[in-house]
């Protein structure tokens, strides 16, 4: 599946949040998210500078999922958005499946904790983003770069700062630390 998303950085989450229900759209998530993020011990240096593939584990409430991004870069400018093709599955026992990680010699090299809250309004879903030192940011995932904009124009966002990256670029904006493995 095809993921096409931008970041609208320090937005006034009350306001957006309001806006957002009255345009119909419904609460899907409030809480805390872990991330750690897995790579071969032989590319961890390269990745940690320019990843064309990401392999992550989240842990979301009481649910593990594993998720492999594709970077598509050259359909970033002209979407206007990050794309990403991403493939996602349930892990029913993260334990384990952190040992078959470990054996096909994946090892953890980052880590992220964010609180999330998320709404959503038919295809497209609105996730505001909290990370410790830096300012929650507004992400916005839908079918097209297109339908992506027009909720920037909807939501009055259009002279907010926009990121069409990863969180890492984030983290370096504020200079918040990024945590890797050891």
């Amino acid at each position: 599946m095809l993921e096409k998303e931008i970041k609208i950085l320090e937005v006034d989450t009350s306001y957006v949040v309001e806006m957002l229900i009255e345009h119909g759209a419904e609460m899907t998530f409030d809480g805390d998210i872990s991330d750690t993020y897995y790579d071969f011990l032989d590319r961890v240096e390269h990745k940690r500078e320019e990843a064309q593939k990401i392999f992550r584990l989240r842990q979301k409430w009481d649910k593990s999922i594993y998720t492999v991004k594709n970077k598509k870069r050259e359909l970033w400018e002209e979407e206007g958005v990050v794309v990403n093709e991403e493939y996602e599955t349930i892990i029913a026992d993260t334990r384990k499946f952190i040992k078959v990680l470990k054996k096909e010699g994946m090892i953890p090299i980052r880590k992220k904790q964010k609180h999330r809250m998320s709404f959503k309004l038919g295809n497209v879903a609105f996730d505001f983003d909290t990370y410790e030192g830096i300012p929650t940011f507004l992400e916005i995932e839908g079918p097209s770069g297109d339908v992506i904009h027009s909720w920037i124009r909807k939501l009055f966002l259009e002279g907010r700062e926009r990121l069409v990256w990863g969180s890492r670029m984030i983290f370096d904006k504020y200079k918040v630390p990024y945590v890797y493995c050891d």
